[in-house]
């Protein structure tokens, strides 16, 4: 989808955009969307949409708080990280308050889910895939310290 597109999405109720039309859960779609409406309030919108960006966020991160499955937040962690890729760590605020909704939703998923004897026990391998890929990417990029989260690196 281009920016454009996206912005033109119907909201919900709760300010979200729309994504029925985008295909997948409510997180798979997010991933489609979010990283590239970042993308273009970065470089082409002088950083003007940021406010709904973090709006939006907030919402995606109590909505996943809400409906903690393993499933589901292995797939908004990776829309989670890839959107903070796009968002400039200049505007500081934005920026670690999505480092801070990554890192507290690995720490629940990682109690709630692993345990050294089952690893992640009978969840989902492809959803261990995402879980894993989304923390191992946000260990290279310094959101995570690598040493603690060797179990995914």
């Amino acid at each position: 989808m281009t920016a454009e597109e996206i912005k033109a999405l119907p909201r919900t109720e709760e300010g979200i955009f729309d994504l029925s039309s985008v295909g997948g859960s409510l997180y798979e779609a997010a991933k489609e969307v979010y990283p590239v409406y970042a993308a273009y309030e970065t470089e082409c919108n002088k950083k003007e949409g940021y406010p709904d960006i973090m709006a939006q966020m907030r919402v995606l991160n109590k909505k996943v708080n809400e409906e903690f499955t393993f499933a589901n937040v292995s797939v908004y962690l990776d829309a989670l990280l890839h959107t903070l890729e796009k968002i400039s760590p200049e505007i500081y605020e934005n920026y670690r308050e999505l480092v801070d909704m990554f890192r507290a939703c690995v720490k629940r998923a990682l109690s709630e889910y692993y345990t050294e004897e089952k690893r992640f026990g009978s969840q989902d391998p492809e959803a261990v895939k995402v879980f894993c890929g989304a923390v191992k990417e946000a260990c290279e990029i310094d959101v995570l310290l690598a040493e603690k989260y060797q179990i995914c690196c």
